[in-house]
């Protein structure tokens, strides 16, 4: 009997149930994405303040048509820079004593074990930046899956190298240019080599031209200015070309505050948004038990007790927010449960709806049951 009248009731309403649950699955769709993208930059604040604390200097290369101009002040002709000087550099620069940090993924053409897909060398200083640390010139890290390797030796590109801890579940690596999560592809299945040696390691890969790799994401970790001028030289003198440094601090301000202001609009703007929302629902409540009160009066007149009534109308209320529920739910499996932790938020507020509607329907009932209005009323 009361599914009766909730369907009843629901038949009348339908527009708003349509447009409360367009309204909320999009409101819901764009906080979800929202947040996905906050998280994402969540993650990388503490690699962020690490960078910026150990005055991490990245580098990459300048499309230019400029011309290095001739400096008559010089005597002599300036030396152009070799195969060998980027080589020699790379080599000093990103061993023990070096300041230098790179890495590459190699494909695994048959280099190691079929279980591992890729490859991800860590060179030099970009060892303790990631957080895998080894005292060995190489050092394998494997992940937790291939724990029972931690200890032994692996063979990779004919070399057999000593595996000394596993990969974290939660590794990430991070760049200012380039942030892979935790989970990526690029991250599952891939054997970490961390190398002070790059000579050697550049000797077992020699099909993958690892120099041109390293230096597109070579970084120098707390550099001199000279050591900052003497690797955009190296590129300078041989290309003409720009190989520009830029602190962390410096690139974090540059790209940071524009999408951190438009980030704080957006939130902003969701927020206010779900609060007219909630409010909405409110309004939209009060007007449908306005509309339907005086059904629920000769209702009760007729025997119905308020319970029963306030079971009807809470149902109601129930049935039309359930809707907009089984939207939110909906995006939140299509983004694997992102935010999850909403749901129960969703249904404390259409649970605190239905005790809001049945508690206003018995006052406005009991307000009509008096003589005075039931007179004029009828």
């Amino acid at each position: 009997m009361i599914l009766k009248q909730i369907l009843k009731d629901l038949r009348k309403e339908w527009t708003w149930a349509f447009f409360y649950t367009v309204v909320v699955t999009m409101t819901a769709m764009a906080i979800v994405y929202l947040s996905i993208s906050f998280s994402s930059v969540s993650k990388q604040f503490s690699f962020i303040e690490s960078f910026i604390e150990n005055n991490v200097v990245m580098f990459n290369l300048m499309v230019t048509e400029m011309e290095r101009a001739p400096n008559e002040s010089d005597s002599t002709e300036k030396p152009i820079a070799s195969f060998s000087d980027k080589m020699n550099y790379l080599q000093e620069s990103l061993s023990s004593e070096g300041k230098a940090g790179s890495f590459v993924f190699v494909g695994n053409d048959g280099y190691v074990d079929d279980k591992y897909k890729q490859i991800l060398v860590l060179f030099g200083q970009y060892e303790k930046l990631a957080g895998l640390d080894s005292s060995e010139s190489m050092a394998l890290f494997v992940p937790e899956i291939s724990s029972e390797d931690v200890g032994s030796t692996v063979e990779l590109a004919g070399k057999e190298i000593k595996v000394v801890n596993t990969i974290p579940s939660d590794f990430s690596l991070f760049h200012p240019l380039h942030y892979i999560e935790a989970g990526s592809s690029l991250l599952s299945n891939t054997l970490v080599l961390t190398t002070k040696d790059f000579k050697a390691v550049d000797n077992m890969f020699p099909w993958w031209g690892l120099d041109n790799e390293a230096f597109q994401r070579m970084v120098l970790v707390n550099p001199s200015n000279i050591e900052v001028e003497e690797l955009q030289g190296l590129f300078y003198n041989q290309f003409g070309t720009l190989y520009k440094g830029t602190s962390t601090d410096d690139f974090t301000q540059i790209t940071t505050n524009p999408s951190l202001r438009a980030h704080r609009l957006l939130m902003t703007f969701y927020i206010l948004a779900g609060i007219l929302l909630i409010f909405l629902l409110l309004i939209n409540t009060i007007r449908m038990i306005e509309v339907h009160v005086i059904d629920y009066t000769v209702h009760h007149l007729y025997g119905a007790p308020i319970s029963l009534i306030q079971r009807r109308v809470g149902g109601f209320v129930l049935v039309l927010n359930i809707l907009p529920l089984i939207g939110f739910i909906f995006v939140l499996v299509v983004n694997d449960l992102a935010m999850w932790y909403q749901l129960p938020f969703m249904i404390l507020l259409i649970a605190g709806l239905y005790a809001f509607a049945a508690a206003y329907v018995k006052r406005r009932i009991g307000t009509l049951n008096s003589l005075q209005n039931l007179r004029r009323d009828y």
